[in-house]
């Protein structure tokens, strides 16, 4: 009897094995989703509407790179920090003041080991040191706040160790200045407007919505911070930068401020799988000028500068990748004739 012929099937196996792999492959992807969290700041501070920007168009194509996006608010860099590191987060924006702190273990990180963990993704916004003062105070300048009731930030906060390097820089102590009625964390410039404060530090991009309404509310003033201990302070560390807060940003403000001013930086944990940094880079950066629409605080971006020197190393991910060689099974083919080819190509359709 005879046998019947087994040549047809690696013909057939040869035609249905691409079919097969990407069968096998969609249920796999949709199996594994990941997850990140932006560790922000309060609610009516400039975090909390930039990680949500950044999730909204992270999210917004969720269906094609399987990554969703939330935001935690926070206290601010800090409390991002530290729950970056109980992966509580997986993402977070913090004062390049603080990332560098934390990299050399000085400020509020001496005597802690260096933070060899954290990566950039990216530097975005300015946040300018900001000096409000309440209506009825006589503050003009930076000088006329000595011995006057000053509120440096929440102990432990970004904007407490921004404004306390500033006082170093100008010799004053905490006996420099009155003592403050201590206040609520999320409610303490609002001695700005019942009279129990003359002036406080906020670090915070702008337009902010909270000095909006102290300045609208309150009639609070906007003070200039400049001066030569001001410059000193600037040469001493490269991570400050001059900054001028714009004119008629708020009320009662016609004129703009100068001021100095930090970076907002994007950090992970060198952890962090790169294909998933991959993607945040590439949605961000192929949305670009959406994502500078936005908020009014990320209008002056530009890739360029969001690629700038950071203070620490930038993660992985955010380097291009070179292609990953693809074994596509006509691979395993014979290498067609000469004249086979030729057939094969007539046969394709031109481009026009």
């Amino acid at each position: 009897m005879p046998q019947p012929a087994l040549h047809p099937l690696p013909t057939l196996l040869r035609r249905t094995l691409p079919w097969l792999a990407a069968a096998l492959a969609l249920p796999l992807q949709a199996a594994t989703p990941a997850y990140l969290t932006i560790g922000t700041g309060p609610l009516n501070g400039v975090y909390y509407p930039t990680g949500g920007a950044i999730c909204r168009l992270l999210n917004e194509e969720t269906a094609s790179h399987g990554l969703h996006c939330s935001v935690q608010s926070t206290s601010g860099s800090l409390a991002n920090l530290k729950a970056l590191h109980q992966g509580k987060v997986q993402l977070a924006l913090v004062q390049s003041d603080v990332v560098h702190h934390a990299a050399h273990s000085t400020g509020p990180f001496m005597g802690q080991a260096p933070d060899e963990q954290l990566r950039s993704l990216y530097r975005l916004h300015q946040e300018s040191l900001t000096l409000l003062a309440s209506a009825n105070s006589n503050i003009n300048t930076l000088a006329d706040i000595e011995g006057k009731r000053v509120d440096l930030g929440n102990p432990g906060s970004g904007e407490h160790i921004t404004s306390q390097a500033l006082l170093d820089a100008m010799g004053w102590q905490a006996k420099s200045f009155a003592p403050v009625i201590p206040a609520a964390a999320n409610n303490r410039l609002e001695g700005l407007c019942d009279g129990t404060l003359d002036a406080a530090f906020v670090v915070a991009g702008h337009p902010n919505q909270a000095i909006g309404d102290l300045t609208g509310r309150c009639k609070a003033r906007l003070i200039p911070i400049e001066g030569e201990q001001v410059d000193a302070l600037l040469k001493q560390h490269p991570y400050y930068q001059r900054s001028r807060i714009g004119a008629n940003l708020y009320p009662g403000q016609p004129s703009g401020v100068n001021t100095f001013a930090v970076t907002a930086e994007l950090v992970a944990l060198a952890s962090l799988p790169e294909g998933e940094v991959r993607t945040v880079r590439d949605v961000l950066s192929g949305r670009l000028k959406q994502f500078t629409r936005l908020h009014p605080a990320l209008t002056a971006l530009t890739l360029e500068g969001m690629q700038g020197e950071a203070e620490v190393p930038r993660h992985a991910g955010m380097a291009d990748a070179p292609p990953a060689p693809v074994l596509l099974p006509e691979a395993l083919n014979p290498a067609p004739t000469t004249s086979e080819a030729l057939a094969t190509s007539a046969a394709q359709p031109t481009e026009v």
